[in-house]
C-alpha cells in the first residue's frame, strides 16, 4: 500500500498522520482513521484519567491479525513535546507520558491500539493513586458468574470505606479500581491489596490468586499483580486489539446486569452508552486511606497519620492535629528538631505524599562520610510540624521540650521502601544523604559528603562590662559569678579540648572534667564555662583552682583531682552538632547547655535565677564574687566586651592602714603606683592585706602623695614578706583608708581592692 500523509492540527500540536484508511480490524473492517476519531470524540473522558500517567503501548502495524509490539520505552522518533519519565529502580524505561490529545493521538497513529498506564503519576512516582483488582476468568467460566463475583466485591470493598468503580476489561474479565489518597509507598499499598484480596478469596472458594492457570482448577484470578510499581492496566475508554475493537470502559454498577460479555461494549456503539453520562466523574472525589492491617475486623479507612492521633491527646497538648497535607509547593521540604523526650535526640523529618516521614536520630546528623548514625523510623508527623517547637506537656506522647534546628528544602534522588537517597539545602545542613532500612523500624543514616572541617579552636569569648547595680529581672536573666577560671570546651566525637581565656591548652590540667564531657551527649560542641574549686560550703577558692593551672605531671595531677577536685560550670553553647548557635538567643542557647548534661561530680550546668536582687544579697552572705546579669532574647558576641552582659560584684569595705607604696611609672612618675596596706586585727596583730592600685583620680594621687611625704619612712615591716626592699617605701602606719574588695584569698590578700577614701 502506498503510504499518503495528512497534517491536522490538535490543540497546539500539527500532526502527520498516515495511512488512516488502513484496516486495523479486519473482521470489522475498522480503520486508523476510525480509531483516530474516537479517541478525539472521548476527550473530556479520558484525559482526567490518563494525564499524568506513565504510559505503554500495545502497537499492531499491520492490524490485529498480525504481529504485536509491546512498548515500554518510548520510540527513537518520539517529538520532543511528548513529555517522558522514568520509574526508576531497575526499570530504566523512558515512560511515555500523555498529557494532551495531540500525544495520544501521535500514539494511535503508530498503531497503537491498547493503552496501558501505571497506578502512579509523575509528581509522586512512588505511591499509587488508585489500587486494581482485575477479575481474571478462565476461557470455560460463564461471564454471568464473573459479574456475580463482582457485584460481591463492591460490598466488600465498600465496607472498608472504600468506593470501588467498574470497567469492562474488552477481554474476557472485569476491572475493578479502588482510589486511594497518594500517602503510601507502592510496597505499603500493595501489601494492603493483597491482605484485602485474601481475606475475599478465603471467603469466595471459586477465586484464587495463584497465577499459575494449571493450578487454578478453573478458579477465577483476582488479579492484584498489577498493582506492583512497574505494571500496568489498559486504560479507561482505551481500545483493545481484539477483534470487534473492544473498548476497556468505565460503566455504571447497575449496567452490569445488562452486560452479556466485557466485548459488549466497542468502537461502534460506545458513543451510544457513554451518552448517558459519565460513570466515573467522581472518581477522584472518592479517595480513601487503606485499612487498618493490625485489626481484620475494622470497618473505617485509615489516615497515615492514624498512629500519630492515636497517641496524642489534642486537648492536653500543643502539637497540630494530623491532618494530611494536599498542597504541592513545587518543592520538598524537612524538619530537623531536637528533642528533649525521656532519651535526647534529634528528629529527622522529610516532606512526602502530604505527611513527614520521621526518624529518631539519637546522635544527630553524620557530618563526616566515614560517621554512620542509628535512625528509629517513628509515626509520620503532619506537615504542620515543619515548624514546630514548644514544650509537649507532662505524661503526653513524647513529653519535653522540642526546638526547631534547621529547616528548607530537600531533593529526592532515590525513594525506595528500602533506601532514600536525598539533598538536603537548609540553613545549616547541605549536601547528600542515604538513609538504608536493616530491619523493621531501624535505619542507617549515612552522608555521602567528603567532610569539611567541623569545629576550629580559637573562639574568643565574649566578656561583660561592670555594672555597680542589679538591673530590672524583666528584661535580664541572672546567673552566679564563678571566681575562677574561664574556659571554652570543645568536643569533637571522641576527643575533647580544653582551652583558657588566654588560648592554652589546659585540657591536661583537669583530666576529670574532660573526661565526663567526653560522656556527655553532643557528638559536636563548643561550651563556654568557669572552672572552680569549692570549699566545702560550695564557695569558689580561686587560689587553689589557680594552682592546679600550674602544677605539672601526671602524678601530680592526679594526685590534685583527688585533693582539690575542680568542677567546671557550664553556661552557655556556642556551637551544636552541625550548626553554630551564637546568633541564637540566649534562653536557647543555656537550655540546649543544660540538657546535655545531666549534673555529675565534675560538670555541672550554671543554674538561671529570675531573681537578680535575691541571688546578689545570697552572693553576698556567702562570700561568692557576684552575680552576671544577661540581657533576655541576646546573642552571643564572640571576642567582645559587649553590655548584653553585667558583671555585678558584691564588694565589702574595710578599713586599712597605708603602710607604703610602691614607685609610679609612666603617668605616676613621681608619685606612688600602689599603696600597701594593712590591718590590726583582734589581737593588736598588724596583718598585711596587699597592694591597692585601683580607684585614684589625679586630684587623690596628689592628696595622698602630699600626705606620704610627711610620714618617717622605716624599714619594712616583718610581716610583710613577699616584696623587695627597692620596689617600695615604707611608711609609719598613721594614714588610714577606705577600701572595698571583692573577696580576700586563702593567705589573707584582698582581691580586686579598690580605694575609696582617706578616713
Amino acid at each position: 500500500m502506498t503510504s499518503t500523509f495528512i497534517n491536522t492540527r490538535i490543540g497546539k500540536r500539527t500532526l502527520k498522520l498516515s495511512n488512516l484508511d488502513k484496516i486495523l480490524y479486519p473482521d470489522a473492517g475498522i480503520t486508523k482513521a476510525e480509531i483516530i476519531q474516537y479517541y478525539l470524540s472521548i476527550e473530556k473522558l479520558i484525559l482526567p484519567l490518563v494525564k499524568d500517567r506513565p504510559i505503554t503501548m500495545i502497537r499492531y502495524p499491520d492490524g490485529i491479525d498480525n504481529a504485536r509490539f509491546y512498548s515500554k520505552n518510548l520510540p527513537k522518533w518520539t517529538p520532543d513535546w511528548i513529555q517522558r519519565t522514568r520509574l526508576g529502580g531497575e526499570d530504566d524505561n523512558s515512560y511515555l507520558v500523555f498529557n494532551d490529545m495531540a500525544s495520544i493521538i501521535w500514539s494511535v497513529n503508530l498503531a497503537s491500539l491498547e493503552l496501558h498506564s501505571t497506578q502512579t503519576k509523575v509528581e509522586n512516582l512512588d505511591s499509587p493513586d488508585h489500587f486494581i483488582f482485575d477479575l481474571d476468568p478462565p476461557e470455560v467460566l460463564d461471564f454471568e458468574e464473573v459479574k456475580q463475583l463482582a457485584l460481591k466485591l463492591k460490598p466488600f470493598l465498600e465496607n472498608y470505606g472504600y468506593t470501588p468503580f467498574i470497567k469492562t476489561s474488552g477481554s474476557r474479565g472485569l476491572h475493578i479500581y479502588v482510589p486511594i489518597h497518594p500517602v503510601y509507598t507502592n510496597e505499603i499499598s500493595y501489601n494492603s491489596v493483597k491482605l484485602l484480596a485474601g481475606e475475599f478469596v478465603n471467603a469466595n472458594a471459586e477465586t484464587t490468586l495463584i497465577l499459575s492457570k494449571e493450578k487454578r482448577k478453573g478458579r477465577v484470578l483476582l488479579d492484584i499483580y498489577r498493582n506492583h510499581k512497574s505494571q500496568t492496566c489498559a486504560i479507561p475508554y482505551s481500545t483493545r486489539g481484539k477483534p470487534g475493537c473492544p473498548i476497556s470502559c468505565p460503566i455504571y454498577w447497575h449496567d452490569l446486569s445488562t452486560l452479556s460479555a466485557s466485548t459488549d461494549i466497542h468502537i461502534r456503539n460506545v458513543a451510544e452508552y457513554i451518552a448517558k453520562g459519565n460513570p466515573w466523574s467522581k472518581f477522584y472525589e472518592s479517595k480513601a486511606y487503606h485499612r487498618d492491617d493490625k485489626s481484620n475486623t475494622s470497618t473505617r479507612n485509615v489516615s497515615p497519620l492514624l498512629e500519630y492521633d492515636k497517641k496524642r491527646s489534642f486537648d492536653k497538648t500543643i502539637e497540630p492535629e494530623g491532618k494530611i497535607s494536599s498542597k504541592n509547593t513545587g518543592k520538598y521540604r524537612f524538619v530537623i528538631q531536637l528533642h528533649n523526650a525521656s532519651n535526647l535526640h534529634y528528629d529527622l523529618r522529610l516532606e512526602y505524599q502530604g505527611v513527614l516521614v520521621s526518624w529518631a536520630v539519637p546522635k544527630g546528623m553524620p557530618l563526616m562520610k566515614a560517621e554512620k548514625r542509628l535512625a528509629i523510623q517513628t509515626e509520620a508527623h503532619p506537615i504542620e510540624y515543619l515548624d514546630f517547637e514548644g514544650k509537649i506537656p507532662d505524661s503526653e506522647y513524647g513529653d519535653g521540650e522540642m526546638w526547631l534546628f534547621d529547616t528548607g528544602n530537600y531533593e529526592i534522588v532515590k525513594w525506595s521502601d528500602k533506601s532514600i537517597d536525598f539533598i538536603l539545602n537548609g540553613k545549616f545542613f547541605k549536601g547528600a544523604y542515604q538513609i538504608n532500612k536493616m530491619k523493621v523500624n531501624q535505619w542507617l543514616l549515612t552522608t555521602k559528603e567528603e567532610g569539611k572541617p567541623l569545629l576550629t579552636y580559637g573562639y574568643k569569648p565574649q566578656l561583660a562590662g561592670m555594672g555597680t547595680y542589679v538591673p530590672q529581672a524583666k528584661e535580664y536573666n541572672f546567673e552566679i559569678k564563678w571566681d575562677g577560671i574561664r574556659a571554652f570546651i570543645y568536643k569533637m566525637a571522641a576527643d575533647v579540648k580544653i582551652f583558657s581565656r588566654t588560648g592554652n591548652d589546659i585540657t591536661n590540667k583537669f583530666p576529670a572534667i574532660a573526661k565526663e564531657i567526653l560522656d556527655s551527649e553532643p557528638e559536636y560542641a563548643i561550651f563556654d564555662s568557669e572552672i572552680v574549686v569549692l570549699d566545702e560550703n560550695g564557695a569558689p577558692l580561686f587560689g587553689k583552682v589557680v594552682g592546679r593551672m600550674h602544677l605539672k605531671g601526671k602524678i601530680s595531677i592526679s594526685k590534685a583531682a583527688k585533693s582539690t577536685p575542680a568542677t567546671c560550670y557550664l553556661f552557655d553553647c556556642l556551637y551544636l552538632d552541625g550548626r553554630p548557635t551564637v546568633n541564637e538567643p540566649l534562653e536557647k542557647r543555656r537550655n540546649w547547655t543544660k540538657i546535655q548534661f545531666n549534673a555529675g561530680k565534675n560538670v555541672r550546668y550554671s543554674e538561671t535565677f529570675d531573681d537578680g536582687k535575691t541571688l546578689f544579697e545570697a552572693a553576698k552572705t556567702h562570700g561568692l564574687e557576684g552575680i552576671m546579669a544577661k540581657e533576655k532574647g541576646s546573642k552571643y558576641y564572640l571576642g567582645q566586651r559587649h553590655s548584653s552582659w553585667i558583671k555585678v560584684k558584691v564588694r565589702t569595705e574595710l578599713e586599712v592602714y597605708i603602710i607604703g607604696y610602691t614607685l609610679g611609672e609612666g603617668e605616676r612618675s613621681g608619685t606612688f603606683g600602689a599603696l600597701h596596706s594593712a590591718e590590726i586585727l583582734d589581737d593588736g596583730a598588724w596583718f598585711y592585706r596587699g597592694k591597692i592600685g585601683t580607684g585614684y583620680d589625679q586630684n587623690k594621687i596628689k592628696l595622698i602623695q602630699s600626705k606620704l611625704d610627711e610620714l618617717q619612712q622605716i624599714h619594712k615591716p616583718t610581716y610583710v614578706e613577699r616584696y623587695e626592699e627597692k620596689e617600695s617605701v615604707w611608711v609609719e602606719p598613721q594614714l588610714k583608708a577606705l577600701v572595698n574588695y571583692a573577696s580576700i584569698t586563702p593567705d589573707g590578700i584582698l582581691r580586686e581592692p579598690v580605694f575609696m577614701e582617706l578616713i
